[in-house]
């Protein structure tokens, strides 16, 4: 997940962090709020190059004007040297600095990849056109809202209450902020007096939300076993459906239950996408080196080699009813690596593997040349039954047409007169359409005064019959079945 520095280079991030005492003007504690905003960074940045070693990094310095003073890199020295430099101009425009920071995040990434926005400031609203206030309390904004892209907004506030006596209404201002934009939105403040140590204990709650690392124990079968890192960590799934809210949070455990043929599989919908790294274990890393790590054998190189050549993937089971894929991926022909691919927690995630814990092994499948995937349906289609739709006037005209052409040709056509006039009567009912009913009832009546002389008895008898039954109650009942009537001229036909 690219992350993306925005820092407040406003005259308000010039002041002070604490009076300047008059007995010792040259205290160590006479710094500025930029100087302990970079601080913090640096605090920040050394702890993305230990735990996430390959995520990019953007900075951005915002006034009146927005500056990109590092694009999305790597090389996080590169990003240091940068922020020694950022010095301090006019007064705060945030919409002007997520202006710019949404048009390169979209160019770099588009608007699928989520972003991790870290805001540094002194908590100041801002006045006039572009500040906080204005987005916020006049509605109107150049800034598309909400936001293309996915990420999360976290505020950090380098100012406590001397420094910023409307801390508490800013920190209103930026929770309205996050709802206009879309995003999952922290506010963090310093505890107490501001200086370097409060100033650190404020970036390490943004470490430890957005950049804690993930190691556990990856676990093959009862005897094989290995810890590794994930890279960036797995977050806590949550998301709110119909009628319930879903909430998953990873453990420390990966479990393989088996493997899948790359084909079989195809494209399934996850929700994030992690590189397996081999992790150290802390019982040996104090006495084991660099050389014996390398020579000693490990789960993960083995399933990278054997899923490459097999061209397979792991199914892997994280927490309750959470599932993911192991595989081997590459961006070019040379460099490959270890993947997680996630799921959404369900059983039924993928549809064409069916329940994924009704998975079992190929051997116990009869012997076919064909795949077992995709697996089909129980259900019948709901296209296959033939259903009766209204659309249109001449759909009922054309239902009501077939069943008085199978009333002429009585008794031959019985079962198919009264076949089709119960699958009207059903969908009538279905739909409460009732004077429907009462219409096919007049016209029953109707047609027998107009039938032609050499036409069978049975013909008036039926429908005279089902003009009866069409009126009495027990046909408003969804399973009333109309039976024909029985007559001399059924039997005589039958014999």
């Amino acid at each position: 997940m690219p992350t993306v520095l925005i820092v407040d280079s406003s005259l308000s991030m010039a002041r002070l962090a604490c009076p300047r005492s008059p007995e010792s003007p040259g205290s160590p504690q006479d710094l500025e709020l930029r100087h302990l905003a970079v601080h913090g960074l640096n605090q920040l940045l050394d702890h993305i190059e230990q735990t996430c070693r390959l995520e990019h990094v953007a900075l951005f310095s915002f006034s009146s004007s927005c500056e990109v003073a590092s694009s999305f890199t790597r090389d996080l020295d590169q990003v240091r040297s940068k922020l020694s430099s950022i010095g301090h101009q006019d007064k705060s425009c945030l919409e002007v600095g997520l202006k710019k920071v949404v048009a390169e995040v979209t160019e770099e990434w588009g608007n699928s990849v989520p972003i991790t926005m870290i805001l540094v400031t002194d908590g100041a609203v801002g006045h006039g056109p572009f500040s906080l206030q204005n987005m916020v309390n006049a509605g109107g904004s150049e800034l598309k809202l909400p936001l293309d892209f996915p990420g999360t907004l976290s505020v950090v506030c380098v100012a406590d209450k001397m420094t910023n006596p409307d801390i508490a209404h800013s920190r209103s201002m930026y929770d309205q902020l996050f709802l206009r934009l879309g995003v999952e939105g922290s506010f963090h403040k310093v505890e107490g007096q501001t200086n370097t140590k409060a100033v650190e204990a404020v970036f390490k709650e943004v470490e430890d939300l957005h950049y804690k690392q993930w190691t556990g124990r990856l676990e093959l079968g009862p005897d094989m076993g290995t810890r590794v890192q994930l890279c960036p960590p797995p977050k806590v799934f949550q998301r709110n459906r119909d009628f319930c809210q879903v909430r998953r949070e990873p453990s420390d455990k990966l479990t393989l239950k088996g493997f899948i043929v790359l084909s079989d599989l195809g494209s399934p919908p996850v929700t994030s996408r992690h590189l397996v790294l081999p992790a150290s274990d802390p019982a040996q890393k104090e006495t084991s080196s660099k050389e014996d790590e390398a020579r000693t054998p490990n789960l993960c190189v083995f399933l990278h080699g054997a899923l490459k050549v097999e061209n397979m993937c792991a199914l892997v089971y994280l927490s309750s009813d959470w599932y993911g894929i192991i595989y081997s991926w590459s961006d070019n022909k040379k460099k490959s690596s270890l993947m997680l691919s996630l799921f959404e927690p369900g059983l039924n995630v993928v549809p064409w593997l069916g329940s994924l814990e009704r998975i079992g092994p190929r051997d116990d499948l009869n012997e076919t040349t064909t795949s077992p995937f995709p697996v089909k349906c129980e259900r019948k289609p709901s296209y296959s039954s033939q259903p009766v739709v209204w659309i249109k006037q001449s759909g009922i005209q054309s239902d009501i047409q077939k069943i008085l052409r199978h009333a002429r040709k009585l008794p031959e056509k019985t079962t198919q007169f009264y076949k089709e006039l119960n699958r009207l009567k059903r969908a009538a009912v279905c739909l409460g359409f009732y004077e429907l009913l009462e219409g096919v009832a007049q016209i029953c009546e109707r047609e027998c005064g107009l039938l032609p002389a050499n036409v069978s008895p049975d013909c008036s008898i039926q429908l005279t019959h089902v003009a009866q039954v069409l009126r009495s109650a027990d046909c408003l009942a969804v399973g009333h079945i109309i039976n024909p009537r029985q007559t001399n001229w059924q039997n005589s036909s039958r014999q």
